[in-house]
């Protein structure tokens, strides 16, 4: 016990000096957040099954509960007038959502967004204005140079019906708009698909085969190497922001399946390396798993998912294919 306290302590102190720049006055709330954490009687979440498949463009995504599609990387119509990234993701009541990304960090601030010349244009094929309404009408999580932003319901009947939407963002200053194709007939069918596997997944959620991967991975080895058990609080946090997070967010099944395909090869190679695995592991929870745990039960969601997906792109040596470049965090509700 004592051996676990002195370990659990210098991970906590390491953590507190690494992390201080990522969240901070986050860190103050911790011991609070903790008891709180280890008072909570709340049940633990029902696993969820996962499922996601290639359309074209689009990644159908299914869960027991939700179905989705989202486009990654979508390119503008004319890279040049257009410095922008854009990600699309689309549910099965044609209820959207876009994020859009700027080109350096704090491009994007919200006091540049409000502004009411920015305007978010929706068009049939045919070229007929549906939607013109301020950019930031519907504007959440504005993060550094990244924003998501909720489709107008009038957009709905476009995505259901037509075979493609042109998405125009007018920004103020800007000599020429970011106008982007939306290919709605694939989109359909990635949609279709999703749907069909929502409801065979509920049934086999139902019949209690699904189980959440809980296996000893990245996350599980790093909370071991501290001396921490199955229960403790960052693992109970993370699994908590999975399962009722991250999972019911558009893509999210995705994310989850990506994470589950690499972290065993990932912490494979790391027992493995010339360096001390449990060195590296104590690294790795001090930067990344204590964290976004924290980030996690303080309802960052962005910043949990920035820190983790920084995580396995530094372990993993490359950018994952973890979404519109991997190292931005998805804004989360």
């Amino acid at each position: 016990m004592l051996k676990h306290t002195r370990r659990r302590a210098l991970g906590l102190l390491i953590a507190a000096c690494a992390g201080a720049r990522l969240l901070g006055s986050g860190q103050r709330a911790f011991a609070q957040d903790e008891e709180e954490a280890d008072g909570d009687s709340e049940a633990p979440s029902e696993p969820e099954c996962y499922e996601s498949k290639k359309f074209g463009p689009w990644t159908a995504q299914a869960s027991d509960a939700n179905a989705g599609a989202s486009q990654r990387d979508l390119s503008p119509i004319d890279a040049k007038t257009c410095d922008l990234a854009l990600e699309f993701q689309v549910n099965t009541d044609f209820d959207a959502k876009i994020f859009v990304q700027g080109s350096a960090e704090g491009s994007l601030p919200e006091e540049f967004l409000v502004k009411p010349e920015n305007r978010l244009i929706a068009k049939n094929p045919a070229g007929t204005v549906i939607v013109d309404e301020a950019l930031c009408g519907n504007c959440t999580d504005i993060y550094d140079d990244q924003v998501s932003i909720v489709l107008p319901l009038a957009t709905a009947p476009l995505l259901r019906d037509e075979k493609s939407m042109e998405l125009v963002l007018k920004l103020s200053g800007k000599d020429g708009d970011c106008r982007f194709n939306i290919d709605c007939v694939t989109m359909r069918e990635a949609l279709d698909w999703a749907a069909e596997r929502r409801d065979a997944l509920a049934e086999k959620q139902e019949n209690n085969e699904c189980t959440s991967p809980e296996g000893c991975f990245i996350t599980t080895a790093c909370c071991d190497v501290v001396g921490l058990d199955d229960d403790c609080f960052e693992l109970r946090t993370l699994r908590r922001y999975r399962d009722d997070v991250l999972a019911k967010q558009p893509g999210g099944a995705t994310l989850i399946a990506h994470y589950y395909a690499l972290a065993p090869g990932i912490l494979a190679r790391l027992r493995t390396a010339p360096d001390d695995p449990a060195r590296t592991l104590l690294s790795v929870y001090a930067r990344f798993v204590l964290p976004a745990a924290l980030a996690a039960r303080l309802g960052l969601n962005a910043l949990a998912y920035r820190l983790y997906v920084r995580m396995l792109n530094e372990l993993a040596g490359t950018e994952i294919e973890m979404g519109a470049r991997a190292e931005a965090p998805r804004p989360l509700q």
